[in-house]
């Protein structure tokens, strides 16, 4: 009968130990098989990237080209226009350098990685054109935007997929036009002056 109660406590421990291993398994697949194989397969196809850190990906190497181009003085508008506070219309170099210092390195496609998410970087037109061609209405938005930041964003062109998304797209289409943006250019100049 005593022998009851330590071996319900060794059942127990086991069960523990067991779950605790099973879930570090689980965990280190998501968070490192997964994405590896991913980079593997895409490295094969010859897409190449900057090699991520083991947890946060490559997000500390983007802070320190984002800390290394803001902490550089801005002559560039200042050569090109004369006037130190010139405004230039070239904005994804300002925002996203390091997109801009590995599009130079690697190429118009490569591979970084966002933590333990991968992402795909294309400027090659003739691509993009390809690309746009897939007729899967589930291309391109990440399953995250729906499903954990659904109650925030709602189901909007900006976060929906599939027929949700082609509804969408066909309400938003008319107003995108070159006709009707024209006509609404002059109003949006108007407001920009006034507001300048």
């Amino acid at each position: 009968m005593e022998a009851n109660p330590i071996l319900m406590a060794k059942i127990t421990v086991s069960v523990v130990i067991g779950g605790f291993i099973v879930l570090l398994m689980q965990l280190y697949n998501l968070l490192v098989l997964k994405p590896k194989l991913l980079r593997a397969k895409l490295q094969r196809q010859g897409i190449r990237g900057p090699s991520p850190s083991f947890f946060f990906g490559n997000i500390p190497e983007m802070k320190r080209i984002q800390l290394q181009v803001h902490s550089t003085p801005k002559t560039t508008a200042t050569k090109e226009y004369g006037c130190p506070d010139a405004i230039t219309h070239y904005w994804p170099s300002t925002l996203f350098p390091h997109l801009e210092q590995w599009r130079n390195e690697y190429g118009p496609i490569f591979l970084y990685s966002s933590g333990n998410i991968q992402l795909l970087y294309i400027t090659d037109p003739e691509m993009v054109k390809k690309i746009s061609l897939c007729t899967s209405l589930s291309l391109g938005k990440p399953a995250y935007l729906s499903k954990d930041r659904g109650p925030l964003l709602g189901q909007g062109i900006l976060s929906s997929n599939g027929p949700i998304w082609a509804h969408q797209r066909k309400i938003i289409a008319p107003e995108l036009y070159i006709d009707k943006v024209k006509v609404n250019l002059t109003y949006k100049v108007k407001i920009c002056n006034v507001i300048l």
